[in-house]
């Protein structure tokens, strides 16, 4: 997903995302053994209120890569993305109707490094993901300690680029404005982009300000394919950049998970953040 620098980071993320997706699978696992377990936070949203995806009168569409020029201006532009080399960003993480709650940092950096960590104080549980842009991974009490492999470490490789809201050409096969459509109760050009791996997602840019409002598509989590609803909302000045601060996620039949960001902040992120732990070096032999 082609979200705001901070956003496809956690969405990662975005967006969309991302770069989190495996909160379902740990869930899940958590209601059938009475533990809460979250692994990687997949950001997918189901709207405020019904998301339906009702098609306007034909209107003339917009060139993809022009709806996604628009996109990038209306959160500051191409200078202001690439101003910035790192981020790192905390909020909360909540399972909606489920009475989960837990902390959540994300690190970013260019081209292409992340780490997650989603921490349950009340449960006493953290779970942390990460890609040093060449080895992704993901730890958590439930599942153990783990490298990322096939479908999950794709996903990874194609929405990890920092300077993702620019969408750099030469990462997919095609772009393509499907149609002008509803969601999350805006007009919305649907962007069809397909990666050169060949994975497809879905993204929704507001026809009147031009910024991002979601994406659909799926995603890849231990539990397998899951189709994930993004919806963004809440954008806020940061710096020179406007990124949203809350994500609020479908993820496929009833689960719904809710991303706060309450900070974001650039440039201050040590290399050393991204170093593969000991653990997870020793899987790799």
């Amino acid at each position: 997903m082609g979200q705001t620098a901070p956003l496809r980071q956690v969405l990662f993320v975005q967006h969309k995302q991302a770069v989190l997706n495996e909160i379902i699978g740990g869930y899940y696992m958590h209601k059938r053994t009475r533990m809460a377990i979250v692994a990687w936070a997949v950001l997918v949203s189901i709207g405020v209120g019904a998301a339906s995806a009702v098609s306007f009168m034909p209107q003339e569409l917009i060139p993809a890569e022009k709806i996604i020029e628009r996109h990038v201006e209306a959160i500051g532009g191409v200078d202001a993305v690439r101003a910035h080399s790192s981020t790192q960003a905390q909020g909360t993480m909540e399972l909606l109707g489920q009475g989960v709650r837990g902390e959540m940092r994300m690190y970013a950096a260019a081209p292409n490094k992340i780490l997650m960590i989603v921490s349950f104080p009340d449960l006493g549980i953290e779970s942390r993901n990460g890609y040093n842009g060449e080895v992704a991974w993901a730890a958590d009490p439930m599942t153990g300690e783990r490298i990322l492999q096939g479908d999950e470490l794709q996903q990874i490789v194609d929405e990890s680029d920092y300077y993702s809201d620019l969408h750099d050409l030469s990462k997919f096969q095609s772009m393509e404005t499907l149609e002008v459509t509803e969601y999350a109760g805006r007009r919305t050009y649907k962007v069809k982009l397909v990666y050169i791996s060949g994975r497809e997602t879905f993204e929704y840019f507001d026809v009147d300000n031009g910024r991002l409002v979601g994406a659909e598509g799926l995603q890849y989590t231990l539990m397998g394919a899951v189709n994930v609803r993004t919806f963004i909302s809440e954008y806020r000045q940061f710096g020179k950049l406007m990124a949203p601060t809350k994500i609020v996620q479908e993820i496929g039949p009833g689960q719904t998970v809710q991303i706060t960001l309450e900070s974001i902040q650039y440039d201050n992120v040590e290399p050393s953040t991204f170093a593969l732990p000991a653990s997870i070096e020793a899987l790799i032999g």
